[in-house]
């Protein structure tokens, strides 16, 4: 890829998105020939089923297919920049010696600068081993992060119980429950003291 593009001799960089730049849709000057960029971010998307590492980033320059600017193409080639110095990474698989099902949740409320819906994302692993991964925009608005943060729960609990249903079917036995990662301080408080119910909108 690197070759086509003509950056085989690029710099590297030790991430794939600087994390501070916010991109918007009117983000510069934009592009008078775009097929050379979508061209570039459709390989981009193949890649992500190796490289795990650049599928936000990736994501993120998707949303712009239809009006790329120049800002946009120097996402893209950080990117690329990113893949030149990191050319061993990719998802491991190994044997771990146990069968247990943990699912790990981040959600962004307000997240996306484009458009300002929230994002949610996650990922599966059975013992120890990723087997499911998903970061999508939420299609229904919440009013608050701990609302938000209990839509996205449901679904990785939904996607983990899809799952052990497949692995009980195929005669997979599962060792323990499954268990459900999250980082909101206010869904652990309500989850871990009922008491702290009555002091949400929601009950």
């Amino acid at each position: 890829m690197l070759l086509n593009v003509g950056m085989s001799e690029c710099k590297g960089m030790d991430s794939p998105m600087d994390d501070k730049i916010k991109l918007l849709s009117t983000h510069g000057e934009l592009l008078e020939d775009t097929e050379e960029y979508m061209r570039l971010v459709w390989k981009l998307n193949y890649l992500t089923v190796m490289r795990l590492d650049i599928a936000y980033s990736v994501s993120v320059v998707s949303q712009f297919l239809s009006a790329p600017s120049k800002s946009h193409v120097e996402v893209v080639k950080r990117i690329l920049w990113y893949l030149k110095k990191t050319p061993g990474k990719g998802v491991i698989y190994s044997n771990s010696n146990h069968t247990r099902i943990a699912g790990f949740l981040d959600a962004n409320w307000v997240g996306s600068h484009k458009d300002r819906w929230s994002i949610i994302g996650y990922c599966m692993f059975l013992g120890g081993n990723l087997i499911s991964w998903k970061s999508k925009k939420q299609s229904v608005v919440s009013r608050s992060t701990t609302e938000f943060e209990y839509r996205a729960m449901a679904n990785l609990i939904c996607e983990l119980i899809r799952v052990s249903d497949i692995l009980t079917e195929i005669g997979y036995p599962l060792e323990c429950p499954m268990s459900l990662y999250g980082d909101n301080k206010a869904t652990i408080y309500i989850a871990a003291k009922p008491v702290f119910h009555e002091r949400t909108k929601h009950k």
